[in-house]
């Protein structure tokens, strides 16, 4: 019905009810006596419960979705009506009127409006229902607040197709009782027996704070039951309306670890960072941006953002001036092979701390520029360095790579020789100079994760080198804690690595990722392409003739290496390296020999 229907609708409600509250009043359809009466006091009744409907708003609700409060809302304007026809009527007609009428008004009007919008929202879902073709039969995994919410939304929205046959919840204390009417069937293990007793036709998995191990495990067992599922998002978001039931949730990276996601100590940062100067190079890549995120929330006194790439940079700035609206931001677009111009930036600015992620890091693409790589890679790092110690900077923090251990490809050899100038030059330097290093960093720019997504998104074969391929991985918070914690621990001369856990196959990823978002992993294609120049089958984070030793935070590790660099020897030989970059062979057979010498 439309605005205008409602309206008038109304107003012969009201109208109806006082004629009414007359009729029984009297117990006659004439009520001949007092019939003058009803005529003289009605135009007041009508005109007061027309403002008391308009005030309260009740001609604008959609009556097939009439809820609680728009009954509170009948129930308001209903008794501000009648408060006024009380005192209105009684000026009028003080002797003669009968002072039951407003009180039999009140209970008819509130029952006439009440009653057509429950009427109608019956009559609008059996409509619905007929309809729809066969509706779904689904089990709710959860019956927590995220569960009785979507059983709530599936109830008020029959179109959505589903039919909630009952709920799975691991909590004892839940078990054989009911929500909304639907009852709890048993647990999480019950799933296979369930659905074949149930004829259960879908799962929808609503425990949005499940860790990966868990929905791991429910996972399985929507597989051993061989019936689709989805996974639904966070209750914060179907409330806010972010997003609705019908979506599927977007995959958590934490979920992909198959371990919990580290969270480290932050108090020993927060002296390091507070009222400091910071630069972070790389600032526009996912990394840098990360670390610049975590950087912010500990009030440095300024955060100075270096990149050479304009686009990144412009978006990491607006983002963090949106974020920390306080902090004291810096923005330079800056090439870390140009020394002249680095030099500048760190003698005007004065940086106490320098946060070093600027670099090539793409396997494949630096095995085909191999030039490029020395000089961003080694040359640029050497820059950096050097002006750091210039300018006696307090702390520079490199970030390396697991790919620099023992290396086969030129990424890794190149930052490789980055760490060992930022070893040698700390044995001479005031500035502490430590190197974090870490595995590969899921969700960042360029990694499998969102090629993955787009595969699977488009209906392609997922591309992967080897089905034996695994790797390390971290999250970028993960990346961006180990990064700021290991400069506070810093003394100076170290390597620091996160504990990872076990490395995980790149297929394992894959299949989770199709799982976690819905699908069946089992009918995932995948197209093995071959490893590529320099890809291993799997990484290493502790190099030939390193040790490891634990911190006083358990969850990272400094590595040692039992060779001694010299600064001296090693600068000549980066000074000779210099000579070939115009002979791309002699520049690679220079590289590994650098590398092997210290190895």
């Amino acid at each position: 019905m439309s605005k205008k229907q409602i309206y008038w609708l109304d107003i012969f409600i009201g109208g109806v009810a006082y004629y009414l509250a007359f009729v029984l009043r009297f117990s006659s359809i004439t009520f001949h006596n007092d019939f003058d009466l009803f005529l003289k006091t009605l135009p007041f009744v009508i005109v007061i419960k027309i403002v008391a409907f308009h005030f309260f708003n009740l001609h604008k609700g959609i009556w097939r979705y009439a809820s609680i409060e728009d009954l509170l809302d009948i129930l308001k304007a209903t008794s501000v009506s009648t408060l006024s026809i009380i005192f209105v009527v009684f000026t009028l007609a003080r002797e003669s009127y009968p002072r039951s009428v407003p009180i039999i008004d009140w209970l008819l009007t509130m029952l006439f409006l009440c009653g057509i919008r429950v009427l109608i929202r019956i009559r609008a879902e059996v409509v619905t229902k007929s309809t729809l073709s066969r509706p779904t039969r689904i089990l709710i995994v959860g019956a927590g607040d995220s569960g009785s919410m979507i059983l709530k939304e599936l109830n008020t929205n029959p179109q959505i197709g589903y039919i909630p046959i009952g709920f799975v919840d691991d909590a004892h204390d839940k078990q054989g009782k009911s929500i909304q009417g639907i009852r709890i069937l048993g647990t999480t293990s019950d799933i296979p027996h369930l659905v074949q007793k149930y004829g259960i036709e879908e799962i929808i998995i609503a425990i949005p704070s499940a860790s990966g191990e868990q929905l791991r495990q429910i996972v399985n067992k929507c597989k051993q039951a061989k019936v689709k599922f989805k996974t639904l998002p966070g209750l914060a978001d179907i409330i806010d309306g972010t997003v609705s039931i019908a979506q599927v949730k977007e995959v958590d990276v934490v979920d992909l670890l198959r371990r919990k996601a580290i969270e480290l100590d932050s108090k020993n940062i927060s002296i390091h960072l507070l009222g400091k100067k910071v630069m972070v190079t790389g600032a526009g890549g996912s990394i840098g941006g990360e670390l610049c995120r975590q950087i912010a929330k500990f009030k440095p006194a300024e955060l100075i953002l270096l990149d050479m790439a304009e686009t990144p940079l412009f978006w990491i700035e607006l983002h963090l001036r949106r974020e920390f609206p306080n902090l004291n931001i810096t923005a330079l677009l800056a090439d870390i092979k140009d020394r002249p111009r680095i030099e500048e930036i760190i003698k005007s600015i004065g940086p106490q701390i320098i946060y070093h992620a600027a670099a090539y890091k793409h396997v494949p693409m630096i095995e085909r520029n191999v030039i490029e790589g020395i000089k961003n890679n080694i040359f640029g790092t050497q820059v950096l360095v050097d002006m750091a110690t210039k300018y006696m900077v307090e702390s520079f923090v490199m970030i390396s790579t697991d790919k620099a251990v023992n290396p086969i490809n030129f990424m890794g050899l190149s930052k490789r020789i980055g760490e060992l100038y930022v070893q040698a030059i700390s044995s001479k330097s005031k500035t502490c100079f430590v190197v974090v290093r870490f595995g590969n960093v899921l969700d960042s720019n360029g990694s499998c994760l969102p090629l993955f997504k787009q595969q699977i998104k488009a209906g392609l074969p997922i591309t992967i080198t080897h089905p034996e391929v695994k790797r390390f991985f971290m999250t970028l918070p993960e990346a961006g804690q180990l990064i700021v914690e290991a400069g506070a621990m810093g003394k100076g001369g170290e390597i620091f690595i996160l504990k990872m856990g076990e490395q995980i196959k790149i297929v394992d990823i894959a299949r989770d990722l199709v799982a976690f978002s819905g699908g069946k992993p089992e009918e995932v294609k995948f197209s093995f392409i071959g490893l590529r120049p320099g890809e291993k089958l799997s990484e290493e984070l502790i190099g030939k003739n390193e040790k490891f030793q634990l911190t006083k935070d358990e969850k990272i590790l400094i590595i040692h290496s039992n060779n001694h660099i010299h600064y001296v020897e090693l600068t000549a030989e980066l000074d000779e390296l210099h000579q070939y970059m115009e002979d791309k062979k002699k520049a690679v057979e220079k590289c590994k020999s650098i590398v092997e010498k210290y190895t």
